[in-house]
């Protein structure tokens, strides 16, 4: 096509109005060509050769294309955190449902894939660690019959972003965004209306969960610096704060309490405290503030020190030892967390023998927990 548009352009030279007019009546077909149909430069080509046969002559030089706008109320963070092509499909798929957000749908994609780079099975291809969910948004292939995505991807390409995040917001409309309020909320120390609660906990039936996306979502929403309340006002960490599970200690020459009511922990580290809460009593002897900065013994910065790690000392009120067969339940309950909650790091006085796990002589005393940059895939 290219090539017959060189030889009408060369005709056009010689002028004629029948040269013009078979142009326009191209340029009109080329526009007009269906999908997958491979005409996209022709009405721009034959639009230059039409404005050169009528007006000879030096071809101005065509302005570069403007970039895309980002999408509103998108923070620093988001623009440097999302890939910009999941940004467009996030800002894309959130108007299909009124009462849906784009920084919603990116929190989402966040927790489950970190948008689509986590190198984990399940995320590009197969099956996650549970043998159940799949593609950047972790719809479940297993389920039903339908199965979730058979629900929602309208036979669509799961590990496709351009599918599945689309998906993920009519799963989020049918599951509690466009219906009426639930009577009560189902996560009342989470920020957030209780609709989009029950809306997310339909995706992951756990309030940490909810958690961590309302906090992602706000963080990806450029008015959080100026408009939203200061951290420790957060409910789920003043729930922390004042859990009578939880309790804190500053005899390891830490000062965890300050840190835990700051709001600057990592998510999956409040998350985790919320979750071991539900089952055993502990105390925090380290999170942040205290901490050197790097791993003894090296120049590796440590998880404490950039808000990813958590230290206990105590389980159900014994101190952490070889001997303590609350401690080891807990280490052991930890190896069997799957998804973003599984830890990175596990440090303890049991010598489980397998990654995450590690035990030496300043691990006898406590419990470590520590997460990577990048989180864990499902």
């Amino acid at each position: 096509m290219v090539g017959r548009l060189t030889g009408l352009e060369r005709s056009a030279k010689l002028k004629g109005a029948g040269a013009v007019a078979a142009l326009l009546a191209l340029a009109v077909l080329a526009g007009s060509a269906s999908p997958g149909f491979t005409l996209g430069k022709v009405p721009a080509a034959v639009g230059r050769t039409v404005s050169k046969a009528l007006h000879p002559g030096p071809r101005p030089k065509p302005k570069p294309a403007a970039e895309p706008a980002s999408p509103a109320g998108a923070s620093r963070f988001a623009l440097s955190d999302i890939p910009r092509a999941y940004l467009a499909l996030y800002h894309a798929a959130a108007p299909t449902c009124p009462k849906l957000t784009w920084q919603v749908l990116a929190g989402i994609g966040k927790v489950e894939s970190n948008h689509g780079r986590l190198a984990a099975p399940g995320v590009r291809s197969g099956l996650n660690s549970a043998g159940c969910c799949a593609g950047p948004m972790q719809f479940n292939l297993t389920n039903g019959p339908p199965s979730t995505w058979d629900a929602f991807g309208r036979g669509g390409d799961v590990y496709d972003p351009a599918d599945a995040v689309p998906a993920a917001a009519r799963k989020l409309c049918a599951n509690g965004l466009a219906g009426s309020p639930p009577p009560s909320d189902p996560c009342p120390q989470v920020l957030g209306t209780p609709a989009l609660h029950l809306a997310l906990l339909r995706y992951n039936n756990a309030c940490w969960y909810v958690h961590e996306v309302v906090t992602l979502a706000g963080r990806y929403t450029s008015s959080v610096v100026t408009d939203r309340p200061p951290a420790s006002h957060d409910p789920f960490v003043v729930a922390l704060v004042h859990n009578p599970r939880i309790t804190v200690t500053t005899s390891h020459g830490c000062d965890p309490g300050p840190d835990l009511a700051s709001g600057k922990l990592d998510l999956r580290v409040q998350s985790i405290l919320a979750v071991i809460a539900d089952r055993y009593a502990v105390r925090i002897s380290c999170l942040r503030t205290g901490h050197s900065k790097y791993v003894k013994g090296t120049r590796r910065v440590s998880n404490h020190y950039v808000w990813r790690a958590v230290d206990i000392d105590r389980v159900d009120g014994r101190p952490v030892g070889p001997s303590s067969s609350a401690a080891e339940r807990l280490t052991r309950w930890l190896d069997g967390l799957q998804g973003p909650l599984r830890p990175a790091e596990i440090g303890s006085p049991f010598p489980i023998g397998h990654r995450p796990y590690f035990s030496d002589e300043g691990h006898q005393e406590h419990l470590h927990i520590g997460y990577s940059q990048q989180q864990t895939a499902g």
